[in-house]
């Protein structure tokens, strides 16, 4: 089973390269072509992509029309069974790719796959953590909890519906998930497959509030999802429920890291 992956670039150069490295060590235990689209990045990106490039299955450096269009001229040349984006700031784990293709061929009945979050800072430390419910297509519908880095479809899901909408800058992701969401089964994985970092230049930290949430409520008005008070308060609790389950797992976490300094 291949799987096709594409990132999307523009000035991050001080992240992309690891973002490349982490897909590019996916093929050593998996069938992974991988596809960068540069949008003509004036930082040194360029500079650290063409070290790449005869490493890569295609390089695209020219000009687009943002994030959605990128994304669009990347997808044309994929050719896997199994799709997903990742953006050139965020990494997926070792074994990543390995994983998700066996997944997808022991269960012929799962179409889109995602996983709990980890949340990288920018110097790549964890310090933050999702850890999602079971998939809900009412809830997910609703409130974008999906985490795109870690979210992998079939192809045959973008023949039957479309892929992503390239007159989005912002809510591509969200509004992909809720077109498709009514017509095939998605499935939340226990396990972790990417990380999301959380910096103060990334797309997410500085459009969330304003072209951000616009592109939310354009998403909910074409698919006529509406948001009542009893949505609200679900949607508080799921993150009640997130935050304690962070707050519990880090304190998990650094009770072993202080029980292994101690142990013989």
């Amino acid at each position: 089973m291949r799987l096709s992956i594409v990132t999307p670039s523009f000035n991050q150069g001080e992240y992309v390269a690891a973002t490349v490295e982490s897909v590019l060590a996916q093929k050593a235990t998996a069938d992974v072509q991988y596809i960068v689209v540069d949008g003509l990045s004036t930082d040194g990106t360029q500079t650290v992509l063409e070290r790449f490039r005869d490493v890569l299955d295609h390089l695209l450096i020219e000009p687009d029309d943002g994030q959605a269009d990128a994304l669009r001229k990347g997808f044309e040349l994929a050719d896997g069974e199994i799709c997903a984006y990742l953006n050139s700031d965020d990494t997926l784990l070792p074994g990543t790719a390995a994983w998700v293709c066996d997944y997808f061929a022991r269960h012929p009945q799962v179409d889109v796959l995602y996983s709990h979050r980890l949340f990288a800072d920018e110097h790549g430390r964890i310090f933050k953590f999702w850890l999602l419910p079971p998939h809900s297509d009412y809830l997910m519908s609703r409130w974008d909890y999906i985490p795109q880095e870690t979210c992998f479809w079939r192809r045959s899901v973008v023949e039957r519906f479309g892929g992503i909408d390239p007159s989005f800058q912002f809510a591509m992701d969200y509004e992909f998930f809720a077109r498709i969401m009514p017509h095939v089964r998605f499935r939340r994985v226990n396990r972790f497959l990417a990380t999301f970092r959380q910096h103060s230049a990334s797309k997410t930290s500085q459009l969330i509030d304003t072209v951000g949430q616009r592109e939310i409520t354009r998403v909910r008005d074409l698919y006529g999802i509406s948001i009542s008070r009893f949505d609200l308060q679900i949607a508080r609790l799921l993150h009640i429920f997130i935050d304690r389950t962070d707050r519990a797992l880090r304190r998990l976490l650094l009770h072993r890291e202080r029980w292994r300094r101690f142990a013989p």
